[in-house]
């Protein structure tokens, strides 16, 4: 049986990958903050093992390492994150705000790859996917096209720097041959949707899937799944 790991799983794209990956009898490993998500999930889906856990809290890593301790995990997915924050603007960004996303986005999908790697005796995962967006490219923010949305600069610095996290690991665990890539889920139809989403967290859920499932990836790809490909 295949195992995936997936953080930030009580709600929207998290939540949908549980579902579909536990159609596909996936044993799956999921990490929530809250405990009314923890009874949530072990109420619809049984077999599911839950973690209750803070991915920005220093104790994370070790309560991760030993949720799965001695476990063999096939695919790990950095999905925990936040919507932003109110600092849209220069005058309203704040450096608490790009702390917080910071810990979020990057300090917390780095724990998770650590903790998974912890245990030299288990094989590595063949992929670890780290969930990013078309506001961390700095092409796409060098052509201006982020210029007039309300997307806060913490979460576009944030993701940026979780872009970077990615090429990082990527080069360092190729060796291993753990394949690292990037994934902007779409523009999706959840309560901050943005002006343009087309995509339920479920259709974005099995792309994503699909794509892992066929191996149709590279180390290194930052995809976008309505259009392919995006600029780093």
């Amino acid at each position: 049986m295949k195992t995936v790991l997936i953080t930030g799983a009580s709600r929207g794209l998290g939540l949908a990958l549980v579902q579909t990956f536990y159609e596909l009898e996936y044993k799956v490993y999921a990490v929530v903050r809250a405990a009314n998500a923890y009874d949530m999930l072990t109420k619809m889906y049984p077999n599911v093992s839950v973690l209750i856990a803070d991915v920005t809290h220093e104790s994370y890593k070790e309560q991760l390492s030993q949720f799965i301790s001695n476990t063999e995990i096939n695919v790990v997915i950095n999905n925990a994150g936040s919507a932003g924050t109110s600092g849209i603007d220069t005058r309203r960004s704040t450096g608490d705000q790009l702390i917080y996303e910071f810990e979020t986005h990057c300090v917390g999908a780095l724990s998770t790859v650590n903790a998974v790697l912890s245990n030299e005796h288990i094989l590595p995962p063949s992929v670890i996917v780290n969930i990013s967006s078309r506001r961390g490219s700095l092409n796409m923010q060098a052509t201006g096209a982020a210029m007039g949305i309300k997307c806060s600069f913490s979460y576009r610095i944030a993701k940026a720097a979780q872009n970077m996290l990615s090429l990082c690991m990527a080069d360092d665990l190729e060796s291993m041959g753990i394949k690292v890539i990037s994934v902007h889920p779409g523009a999706l139809l959840t309560k901050m949707a943005p002006a343009d989403a087309t995509l339920t967290p479920e259709q974005s859920a099995s792309r994503l899937v699909k794509i892992l499932e066929d191996s149709n990836v590279k180390s290194r790809d930052f995809i976008c799944l309505e259009t392919g490909k995006l600029p780093w």
